[in-house]
């Protein structure tokens, strides 16, 4: 999964970031992809740990707080 390289930049702007390499932009797109992929798996869990299939918003919230 990819994000859109001009969001990843818009929001690193937005957070103070005045010159940017696209090596900058990519590893950031890198550590997201990590992070989102261990945050699902946690959710994932959460909701199976619940006895349910479907995925909720409390199971993403719930995994981030952890």
């Amino acid at each position: 999964m990819e994000l859109p390289l001009a969001t990843l930049e818009r929001i690193m702007r937005n957070a103070g970031a005045d010159k940017l390499t696209e090596e900058s932009v990519r590893i950031l797109n890198e550590e997201i992809e990590e992070l989102a992929d261990e945050l699902s798996r946690d959710a994932i869990e959460i909701c199976r740990e619940n006895g349910r299939s479907e995925l909720t918003a409390e199971d993403v919230e719930k995994a981030s707080e952890s």
